[in-house]
């Protein structure tokens, strides 16, 4: 019999990682073991395939392949689109791009890391962008946030969409203060045919405007996530904590919860930009402050029947509906595991393009220390950065990596309950991408894990009592068949 692949996938591969299949809905691809990357390759509706002379691996992956919607009997009619036909990048497979698109913006938030009042990073003209786009499409990335500053400032922020679009570049998320998030800006992307998700901040009821140096932006910030959600827009908010504020989140999360919001992620800020200046250490939350906050919260958050999707730093993280709730912190790396275990996964599938086309592994690290050992698209192309430059190194850098070079956590006694911690707060703490992160140090060391346990686990319980969970259905064809990949 003949088979052929739904035009919905591509046959692609990146360097190292040459046996791909592009899914062109979902904007990401997944990977396959050499042997049925052939069998792949053959469902062109011109070749032959003698599903019961296959080996058991072999057949297995061809009837799940069918049974996801991947492939399907070929027609007599039936070929491979042009764009299917197996192409290779000549970079690294990187799922995601965040990218900011300027380092400006109309607010004055005094926790700003990036700067973006003083518009530190600058701002890159429309043809830089539409280079960067042109690596972009060049390397196979395919997915971008949108950023800043404020990206929304932009004048031709349109014509970036339509240079993306062209490129067949997808824009997933906006990230926006909501100033400049209306109707017009709203009709604009369905006339495009675009609906990506908008990332808000919110900073408390009653003290948004106070953090963001701007009067009114509290009414306008809830204006934008209350007509984003009339129009059909999935939102989510960020909310940076501190000394003033700490005391409204469950209010706050359940005033957003009431427009529409889909997930919350709250926690202090990092010190860094305009929040390491001396005018407002007295507000920053000290770790342990932040703790006690939070073993407040949750079982209140429970209490509220979990109104939204929440993480709490790395402390809490719980999804509506689900059947447990999670410790981020606590991420379990033996001796066994830790010379092939990421110190951060998403490094693997994600990086950074700062406005001054700095590329590093995420946002935060852009405006430390350590920002100069990470190369910029002014120096290097995309492709080049992608696939053998310093950022690869450190992207790639597994937990063993980070155990080698330290003493404190190859010695610690909480050692396999943790990948080292979080990067960024590694460089903060001491310009060290391989130091320690003083935050989870902390968390360990004063068994804050299990006082985290002692505040949910009773308030959880009772939760599901009055909610059980329900299992979601699996609708959606083209869903993953890793069980079979490589």
């Amino acid at each position: 019999m003949k088979y052929i692949i739904d035009p919905r996938y591509r046959l692609r591969g990146w360097h190292k990682l040459p046996t791909g299949l592009y899914d062109a809905k979902k904007h990401e691809a997944q990977f396959f073991a050499p042997d049925l990357y052939r069998l792949l390759l053959q469902c062109d509706a011109a070749h032959e395939i003698d599903t019961d002379a296959l080996p058991d691996k072999q057949r297995e992956f061809m009837e799940k392949l069918q049974a996801v919607g991947i492939i399907r009997a070929a027609g007599w009619l039936d070929f491979l689109l042009p764009e299917q036909r197996y192409k290779t990048y000549p970079a690294r497979y990187r799922r995601d791009a965040h990218w900011s698109i300027t380092g400006e913006c109309n607010f004055r938030c005094a926790h700003c890391f990036m700067s973006a009042p003083s518009g530190k990073h600058g701002s890159p003209s429309y043809e830089e962008i539409i280079r960067v786009a042109d690596m972009l499409a060049e390397c196979g990335v395919f997915r971008v946030g949108l950023t800043g500053g404020e990206p929304l400032i932009r004048s031709d922020f349109l014509s970036i969409l339509d240079a993306l679009q062209e490129r067949e570049i997808d824009v997933n998320v906006i990230y926006t203060n909501g100033w400049l998030a209306d109707e017009k800006l709203l009709d604009a992307l369905e006339e495009r045919n675009m609906h990506p998700r908008f990332q808000l901040s919110f900073d408390g009821v009653g003290w948004h405007d106070f953090l963001r140096g701007v009067p009114g932006a509290e009414e306008r910030t809830l204006n934008a996530l209350r007509l984003l959600h009339e129009r059909g827009y999935r939102t989510s908010v960020s909310m940076c904590t501190h000394k003033k504020n700490a005391h409204t989140i469950r209010e706050s999360v359940n005033l957003l919860a009431s427009l529409g919001v889909s997930g919350v992620k709250c926690g202090s800020m990092m010190n860094l930009g305009e929040w390491a200046k001396d005018e407002v250490k007295d507000l920053q939350l000290s770790h342990a402050e932040e703790q006690e906050m939070f073993e407040a919260y949750i079982p209140q958050y429970f209490e509220d029947d979990a109104p939204v999707s929440i993480m709490l730093s790395g402390a809490f993280m719980y999804t509506p509906g689900e059947d447990h709730w999670s410790i981020y912190n606590e991420r379990k790396c033996d001796e066994n595991d830790e010379k092939e275990a990421l110190s951060c996964g998403v490094l693997a599938h994600s990086f950074y393009i700062g406005a001054d086309g700095l590329v590093c592994p995420c946002m935060g690290m852009a405006d430390c220390g350590f920002a100069d050992r990470f190369p910029s698209l002014r120096e290097m192309s995309l492709s080049e950065i992608l696939t053998d430059s310093d950022l690869i190194r450190y992207e790639y850098a597994t937990v063993k990596d980070i155990r080698d070079r330290n003493e404190k956590c190859r010695s610690c006694r909480f050692v396999d309950r943790c990948t080292g911690g979080c990067r960024n707060s590694a460089l903060i703490a001491g310009d060290d991408y391989y130091g320690i992160d003083p935050y989870l140090c902390e968390f360990f060391e004063n068994g804050w894990d299990q006082r985290i346990r002692d505040a949910a686990q009773p308030a959880f319980e009772a939760y599901l009592k009055r909610n059980p969970p329900v299992r979601k259905d699996r609708t959606d064809k083209g869903s993953s068949i890793s069980e079979v990949s490589c």
